[in-house]
């Protein structure tokens, strides 16, 4: 405190503002004024200092954010752009390809007891897929879901 009471002492050039403030902030005022035997002025000097550090610190921050996605757009560019459109091409061929085998499938399990063995395997599927997806170790999970011996009858 008593920092900021001599640095708002060492101001050498001061003037007069007027302002009106809610009289709930005004009780504020004289309660801190009592604590710390500081005059409303300076108080007031002090508030207004601190509020336009932290202002001035957040437009900083925004020019620096706004520097460095400009920085990051530059270095990733294009090869960023590419790399997000082979993802989506590899999400469409791949949602072609289950699609398909979708279809084949249907086609396949016309009976009552196939068509039963294709929902419980899809379900188990969806299952162990959730279990990959909310676990952060996705190569992991994916090795754990395939079994060794390729005996897909094994898994629960």
């Amino acid at each position: 405190m008593k920092d900021k009471e001599e640095e708002a002492k060492k101001q050498t050039k001061s003037e007069k503002v007027y302002a009106v403030i809610p009289k709930t902030l005004k009780e504020k005022v004289v309660r801190y004024k009592a604590k710390t035997n500081m005059s409303e002025s300076e108080i007031v000097n002090v508030a207004l200092n601190e509020f336009f550090k932290v202002k001035m610190l957040k437009e900083d921050v925004d020019d620096i954010t706004e520097i460095m996605a400009k920085a990051i757009e530059k270095q990733l560019g294009k090869r960023f752009e590419r790399t997000i459109a082979l993802q989506a091409k590899n999400a469409k061929a791949s949602y072609s390809s289950l699609f398909l085998q979708a279809y084949f499938l249907s086609k396949i399990c016309e009976s009552e007891n196939s068509k039963e063995f294709l929902k419980e395997k899809i379900e188990l599927a969806n299952k162990l897929a959730y279990g990959v997806v909310k676990n952060k170790f996705l190569d992991e999970d994916i090795r754990q879901m395939i079994p060794d011996d390729l005996n897909f009858d094994n898994i629960m």
